[in-house]
């Protein structure tokens, strides 16, 4: 998903300018500004959570609180994902690196080793559950179980990560490509195509919501309708 230049533009969504994303209120949550740059994602609160600042730069993405959990930082960078809570859970270094993930605990299970690579992605435990491989290569993130819940294959390509099942959800078909990342059923609600390309993300519907299409291209994410809420034009653009 090539990123060239400094800022990602909408054209509209409610009436927004090119180089920021408002949202009134999905999940009956106000997003003042929820503007995505190549540098920064901002949200004011996501599913009754004040997340101040989630800024997304190609180097850094930060939360404040997510799900009632605070995460002073949770930095992407080209090399490095920090968190320093993820559901009460210390995570002191959940680095991402071109070829590392390391996590101190999630959830109250040490992982010793999230390692990351070109090619691998390794867990100890997650949940208390045993993760014998999550290996992320270019081509394939695989689980064996998460939350108790069994992954068959959670399988991240450079084009596809699949899912068997997430808390309970079965995913039948979960998968990142670099043009498509499909959804069959998240957290009870039917997602017959949440396919993200580099040119399109399209949800059939998301937490009981309808959303036709919300097509995310190199140029455009459409939606319909995002929790009862109505998106004429979500168009992302480079420009």
């Amino acid at each position: 998903m090539a990123l060239n230049h400094s800022k990602w533009h909408f054209n509209s969504l409610n009436g927004t300018s090119l180089s920021q994303w408002h949202l009134t209120s999905p999940n009956g949550n106000s997003f003042h500004s929820m503007a995505l740059h190549f540098c920064q994602w901002h949200f004011t609160s996501v599913n009754g959570t004040s997340i101040h600042s989630m800024a997304l730069h190609l180097t850094q993405w930060h939360f404040i609180s997510l799900n009632g959990t605070s995460i002073h930082s949770m930095a992407l960078h080209f090399t490095q994902w920090h968190f320093n809570s993820l559901n009460g859970s210390s995570l002191h270094s959940m680095a991402l690196q071109f070829t590392q993930w390391h996590f101190t605990s999630i959830n109250g299970t040490s992982l010793q080793s999230m390692a990351l690579n070109f090619t691998q992605w390794q867990f100890i435990s997650l949940n208390g559950t045993s993760l014998l491989s999550m290996a992320l290569h270019f081509s394939q993130l695989r689980f064996i179980s998460l939350n108790g819940t069994s992954f068959h294959s959670m399988a991240l390509h450079f084009n596809q990560w699949h899912f068997n099942s997430l808390n309970g959800t079965s995913l039948q078909s979960m998968a990142l490509q670099f043009t498509q990342w499909h959804f069959n059923s998240l957290n009870g609600t039917s997602i017959h195509s949440m396919a993200l390309h580099f040119s399109q993300w399209h949800l059939i519907e998301v937490n009981g919501t309808s959303l036709q299409s919300m097509a995310l291209q190199f140029t455009q994410w459409h939606a319909v309708k995002l929790n009862g809420t109505s998106l004429q034009s979500m168009a992302l653009h480079f420009s």
